[in-house]
Order: structure tokens, then C-alpha cells, then sequence
């Protein structure tokens, strides 16, 4: 089983953990006061990417200037961030600025599409955070997604934390305020977002466990030592050497940061799933470890849906490899061509293609079509693109070292709020039924014996002979009843096993005589019709005593005797102006019979194509 990355259908189930992950990392490293600059322009970027047509920014507000100053900007010009410098800002959060900034985005090909205040904790706006796109690429819609508004609520929340503990920063602590109140109020901010923080004394292994940290695991704030024994004996017995040996590589500095995830005992002895982040921040001369600082977060759900995931995954892919024929997934957002999603293992013996060139491109189903479905295929798919209710086709293709194959497709649409259409469709694979299917058709349209088209089959040609003449493809065609003079003698004297090796030979001398627009046929007996398409009374002539000389040249011969044996031929001209095939027919069976009564082994023309 083959899937695509996360924003569409059957999710990378570690993208979750990634975003989680990020975020924790960022918290960190505002706990541990990283520059500013650093912190806006990782949060920018991480948007930008996650959503390339979108572009996020952060200016800060100098208040004794009344200027904004980038503090991040990643993909805006120099030219726009100049003119955004010179804009005189009464008030960031006011109408006057919202205008000027929607204006200058105008003047260089951008669309400002959100403008967010970013304030401090005492209220006031510290700075804004926008988010525009260029004006060609307004047709994007991702900003209906909730994983969209989670994305800018998370940046927005970083951003304003971070400008804040720029704002007290450690060294600039006045003196009035108690040391650790700063520390704090930075540490009950990034609690608020469902993260504890953890500090480790690598010297006398004292451990130091925020309100936050300890409220994951169920514990008040005075329940927890600070003992790291007491800390170890709480990690599930199966995940403690790992633990252990990650922080030591860490310690060594065989690792940039330390990262695990684990369960942890609770306060009512149940388990836990959490993720721990951390880093060493200080070392002595010689290198080692003298104080780590990091963040955990509860993943138990996480772990518990991408478990469910994982399960119904494998579940998917085992139930779909079992069934033959090839399970898909089709999205075509609206105005686009449409991508596979997923694909079961099946592609294998119904495209003889892997899974993966299917989700790279559908186009790739072209190289593998027959010549003569390919215009089929196109079009059909054509129309279920453009809305049809269902999709069902009958196919062949050739796969490369395969013989040809015929496949089955079906599909059926689901519409979704944002336009986009969801095909779900089975390919299988229906070649033995097709064989047994086209065996059936040969039978039910052609004569066992002489192999030719029976009767039925020969008026359907008929039919389509007069609709092409009906419809100005053709002017005319000539109609030849055929009939074995005498042919009752031969089965009389010799036996129905010689009339029947007649029959034979005619119609393989009759065959050799044929063009490839021709048509003929055994209407019954010793009866063969033929249909010359496009022929007039002078051809249909020639081709009578052409049938006739050839017939008399090569005559079967049983015992070692020649079985002689002439021909008989009525000729009517099929026109427009005929009322049906059947009058044609008559009438060139009207010219045998005549043919017949002036002594056989000629041919007569119909006084007239249509009574």
C-alpha cells in the first residue's frame, strides 16, 4: 500500500508528531531565551513551508518612533519591507494602518489576507503578524482547513511569546522584582499550552519539575521529589535502558539534543505516553554535562490514534492485497487534472504497474493502454471528470512483457465542502470472462461449418451496409445471392459428409475473393449472400465471373475424382433510395431464381434494387 503526504487523504501519521515536536522545540528554546530574531523568523519559516502559497510576517512596533521593523519576513521583497518602514503608525491596530499595509501589498502583487495584533501581557501591541499571497494564487483555499487556523493560532501564540520574554529578558530584571518572577511567568505561559518543563542538575542528578509537568502525570505541586532515582523508577521497565542510554550519548555530546518517547507512570499507577525534548545548556571546562533543560508533552492520544492508524492501515492493506483487481483512491480538487491518493498492491496485475508510479502520475495508466481503447479510455474519463454520476469501462491494456488483458473499471463519486470530488473505484482484472464472452458472440454470429457470418450476422452487416449508403458515406453497394447448382445430387450420391466438405471449399474460394469492406455470409443450406460495398452493376459483374471461373478451377475432389459442381448468382444494387435491406435482399434472390430457370452456372441482375 502506497499513500500520499499529509493535508490530503490517508495522512502521514507522523506528521502529528512532527508539528508536536516543532512546537515543543520552539517553546524550549523561548524558555531558554534565544534571540528574538532567531525565534520569529523559525516560526515564519515553518509556516511558509507548511504553505507555500501563503506568506507569513512578523513587524514589531517601536512606540517612540511610531515605525514598524521587520522582525520576520522571509519572503516579502526589500523594496516592500523599505516602504513598510517609511509608514507612519499611529496605531498598528487601527483602520489608517490596516488600509496602508492592504495598499502597499497592492503595489507589489500581493494580497493581505489577515492582519493579527500581537500584545504583551499587560495589553498593549507589541507588533503584528500578517499573512498575505501573491495575487495569482488567490484561488487557494487551504484557509478553510481547521489544521490551517491550528497553524495560525500556534504561530500567533510563539510570536507573542516570544516578544515577551524579549521583553524581560534575564539580565534586564529590575530590582524590585523577586528573582524567578520573570522565569515564572514564562513558564505558566508555555504550561497554558499543555507543555511541563523540566530542569536537571547533571552534577547531583537534582531534578526540577514545573506545576505543569507534574499536573501531567496527575501529581500536585508538592507531591514529586526532586530525586532523579525517584524519576527513573517512574519510566516503564521496558523503556528505561533507552531513556538511560539516550541521555548518556547526549551528555557525551555524541548528540545535538536529547529526544525520546516513553511511558511514565501516574499517580494512579496507570501509564502514560509523553515526549521529552531537552538540551544541555551548561558544561564545564573539560565538557561535561552540568545542567539540561527540556519540555515534555502527553502524547497518549496521539499515540493511541496513530496505533488506531497504524492498525486500520495494515487492515486496509492486507484486505485490498487479498482481493484481485487493484482498490483506488482518485481526488480532483475543482479546475484541476486529479491525482491517485491511494493504490492498492493490485496495480501489479492489472496495469503491471507499482502503486507508486500511479501516485506519481495517472498519466502513466496511458503508456500501458491498447492503441485502439486509448481515445475510449480518454474520453470516459473525460466525462467522469466533468461530473458524471459513476464511472464503469471495459478495457484492454499491455503491459510491458505481458500478453493483452482486459480490465473492468468502476467508480463512484463523493463530493466534498471545498469542491473537490473523492473517486473510489476497484480495476479488476476480466480477461477469461472476456475470452468466454467474445467465444460466445462467435458462436451465436458465425456458421460451425463454413466458418462465415450465420444469417443474423449477415444482416446486421446488411444493415450497417444500408446506413452507411443512408447517411452519404457510400453511393451504392451490390447485393450477390449465391447458390451451389445441384446440391442435392451430391448428398444423394455421395453422402451429406462430401456436401458438407463442399460447402467448406466454397466458402474458402469465396473468402479469397473477398476486399476487406466486403462482406459475406451462409443465410442457410447451400445459400451464401455477399455484399460489395461500394460496388455498381459492372464490378458486381466481374466479381460474379471472377467467383464463378475460380469456383470451376479448383474443384474438391474425393476418391480421386473431381466433385463438379457450378454456381449460380442474383445481383441487386443497394442506393439511398432503397426503403431497407430487405428489399435489396428479396430482389437479388428474385435475379438467383431467374438465374436458375436459364439453365443455372450464370448470374442475372434484378430488374430493379427496390420494389
Amino acid at each position: 500500500m502506497s499513500e500520499r503526504p499529509l493535508h490530503q487523504v490517508d495522512a502521514d501519521p507522523d506528521c502529528p508528531r512532527k508539528e508536536l515536536a516543532f512546537l515543543q522545540q520552539t517553546l524550549s528554546y523561548i524558555a531558554r531565551g534565544a534571540p528574538l530574531e532567531q525565534l520569529l523568523g523559525r516560526i515564519a519559516s515553518a509556516f511558509s513551508a507548511s504553505y507555500p502559497q501563503r506568506c507569513l510576517a512578523i513587524f514589531l512596533f517601536d512606540p517612540q518612533s511610531r515605525r514598524m521593523t521587520v522582525g520576520a519576513a522571509p519572503r516579502l521583497s526589500a523594496a516592500f519591507l523599505d516602504e513598510l518602514g517609511q509608514l507612519d503608525v499611529q496605531d498598528p491596530d487601527s483602520a489608517p494602518f490596516w488600509n496602508g499595509l492592504t495598499a502597499l501589498s497592492a503595489r507589489h502583487a500581493r494580497k493581505l489576507l489577515e492582519v493579527l495584533p500581537l500584545r504583551s501581557f499587560a495589553g498593549e501591541v507589541a507588533g503584528v503578524l500578517t499573512i498575505c499571497t501573491a495575487t495569482d494564487a488567490e484561488g487557494d483555499v487551504s484557509h478553510r482547513q481547521q489544521a490551517y487556523r491550528d497553524a495560525v493560532g500556534a504561530a500567533v501564540s510563539m510570536a507573542m511569546l516570544a516578544i515577551e520574554r524579549s521583553l524581560v529578558p534575564v539580565h534586564a530584571r529590575v530590582g524590585s522584582e523577586p528573582p524567578g518572577e520573570a522565569d515564572e511567568r514564562m513558564a505558566l505561559a508555555i504550561e497554558g499550552s499543555g507543555t511541563g518543563i523540566w530542569d536537571r542538575n547533571a552534577v547531583t542528578g537534582e531534578m526540577y519539575y514545573s506545576r505543569g509537568w507534574k499536573a501531567i502525570l496527575g501529581y500536585e505541586d508538592w507531591e514529586l521529589s526532586s530525586h532523579l532515582e525517584d524519576a527513573y523508577q517512574r519510566i516503564h521497565p521496558d523503556d528505561l535502558p533507552y531513556v538511560q542510554e539516550t541521555i548518556r550519548q547526549h551528555f557525551a555530546s555524541r548528540s545535538d539534543s536529547y529526544q525520546v518517547e516513553h511511558r511514565i507512570r501516574c499517580r494512579d499507577g496507570s501509564y502514560k505516553w509523553i515526549s521529552s525534548r531537552g538540551k544541555v545548556v551548561a558544561r564545564d571546562a573539560q565538557g561535561n554535562a552540568l545542567r539540561m533543560i527540556g519540555t515534555t508533552t502527553d502524547i497518549t492520544e496521539l499515540r493511541r490514534l496513530t496505533d488506531k492508524l497504524a492498525k486500520s492501515s495494515r487492515m486496509l492493506d492486507y484486505l485490498t492485497s487479498e482481493i484481485p483487481g487493484m482498490v483506488y483512491q482518485f481526488r480532483v480538487p475543482p479546475g484541476e487534472r486529479g491525482y491517485f491518493t491511494y493504490v492498492s498492491e493490485g496495480a501489479r496485475e492489472t496495469y503491471g504497474l507499482t502503486p507508486q508510479q500511479l501516485l506519481d502520475s495517472p498519466d502513466v495508466i496511458d503508456t500501458v493502454l491498447h492503441p485502439e481503447d486509448l481515445s475510449l479510455y480518454r474520453a470516459s474519463r473525460m466525462a467522469a471528470l466533468a461530473g458524471a454520476s459513476h464511472w464503469m469501462l471495459e478495457f484492454r491494456v499491455i503491459a510491458p512483457g505481458q500478453r493483452v488483458r482486459w480490465l473492468r473499471g468502476q467508480a463512484r463519486p463523493r463530493r466534498l465542502d471545498d469542491g473537490t470530488t473523492l473517486w473510489h473505484g476497484y480495476i479488476s482484472d476480466i480477461s477469461q470472462s472476456k475470452a468466454i464472452e467474445l467465444e460466445l458472440q462467435e458462436f451465436a454470429l458465425t456458421d460451425y461449418l463454413t466458418q462465415l457470418p450465420n444469417r443474423r450476422c449477415f444482416m446486421q452487416r446488411l444493415q450497417e451496409e444500408h446506413s452507411r449508403i443512408q447517411r452519404g458515406v457510400s453511393d451504392t453497394a451490390a447485393v450477390l445471392m449465391c447458390d451451389l447448382d445441384h446440391f442435392k445430387r451430391i448428398n444423394d450420391s455421395l453422402g451429406h459428409a462430401v456436401g458438407d466438405q463442399v460447402l467448406k471449399h466454397f466458402a474458402q474460394v469465396l473468402q479469397r475473393q473477398l476486399r476487406k469492406s466486403d462482406a459475406s455470409g451462409r443465410l442457410g443450406g447451400e445459400e451464401f449472400a455477399v455484399i460489395l460495398s461500394g460496388a455498381n452493376l459492372q464490378a458486381a459483374a466481374e466479381f460474379a465471373t471472377r467467383l464463378q471461373a475460380s469456383f470451376a478451377s479448383q474443384p474438391l475432389r474425393h476418391e480421386g475424382r473431381e466433385v463438379e459442381v457450378t454456381l449460380s448468382i442474383g445481383i441487386a444494387l443497394m442506393q439511398a433510395d432503397c426503403p431497407g435491406q430487405e428489399h435489396v435482399l428479396r430482389a437479388s434472390d428474385d435475379a438467383l431464381y431467374r438465374a436458375k430457370e436459364k439453365g443455372r452456372n450464370r448470374f442475372e441482375f434484378a430488374p430493379f434494387a427496390c420494389p
